[in-house]
């Protein structure tokens, strides 16, 4: 195991991991995320959203740093939090159901670190069409074998240049929590401040889409429960009420091409 935050050496790289539970829909949970992290280096700070799993594992020796919430605040203050408490040159957020290799890690870094303007980078991504709030195409893993600059990242793995994203005053947006919006709305923010994200030709990793993309979905946030189509009505609202003028007015075009045949995710949202 590599423990980054010893006396006189510097963090390079930090893993944020929010967690609500055991991730039951998935065969791999936290406990094999931490097993994944063994040897890769860099620090782990741990987001616990529930006591259940917070009892567990506050103890556990990969976990370098955690927050403990007594109530689930959902997805983009937990991110915030972690970024908050973060001291990698490059940041990593990754979903508590993540398989990870340390190809991966290192690949995605690499990216980060010489794509022009990058401030965030994933295996997944989109390019939208905002003022429809519609999926034009959907970059999924094996389907692109170069850097591609789009509109959003996927939210279950990527990676952050911390230096730019601090700089510019970049924050997720707590108003789109728990969930919903919360990528389209960041896409925006870097593309305002002149930065970029990039879907990446990276593969060493698995993940299984989880309660979030189910029609039945309810979210214990902040101790009431929400349903998924209550949450995205009103995270819409939000989101044309914010962005409206931008989208009226403003070129949303990435540079890259949309040639290619488009790929929607069937589940997105809109």
């Amino acid at each position: 195991m590599h423990k980054e935050n010893s006396t006189n050496h510097k963090i390079l790289r930090s893993f944020i991991i929010p967690v609500l539970d055991y991730s039951p829909h998935s065969p791999y949970n936290i406990n094999t995320l931490l097993d994944d992290l063994e040897d890769i280096h860099g620090e782990v700070i741990c987001i616990f959203n529930s006591h259940e799993v917070f009892d567990k594992l506050r103890n556990h020796p990969r976990i370098d740093k955690y927050c403990f919430n007594n109530l689930n605040a959902g997805v983009s203050r937990s991110w915030n939090i972690g970024i908050n408490m973060a001291e990698g040159r490059t940041v990593f957020i990754l979903n508590a159901d993540i398989h990870i290799k340390s190809l991966a890690v290192s690949q995605m870094e690499s990216y980060l670190l010489r794509l022009d303007k990058a401030v965030i980078v994933g295996p997944q991504g989109s390019h939208l069409d905002f003022k429809n709030l519609k999926v034009i195409r959907y970059f999924e893993r094996g389907t692109f074998d170069e850097p591609v600059q789009v509109h959003d990242i996927s939210g279950f793995l990527f990676a952050i240049h911390l230096e730019r994203f601090l700089k510019h005053n970049l924050m997720f947006d707590v108003q789109f929590s728990p969930c919903f919006y919360e990528e389209w709305d960041m896409g925006l923010q870097i593309m305002r401040a002149d930065l970029a994200c990039y879907v990446v030709p990276v593969k060493d990793f698995e993940h299984h889409w989880g309660a979030s993309h189910e029609e039945n979905l309810s979210v214990n946030y902040f101790g009431r429960e929400v349903s998924r189509k209550e949450i995205l009505t009103k995270n819409r609202e939000r989101f044309l009420a914010k962005w409206i003028g931008d989208l009226d007015d403003t070129d949303i075009s990435p540079s890259a091409s949309l040639n290619d045949v488009a790929k929607a995710r069937a589940d997105t949202v809109g």
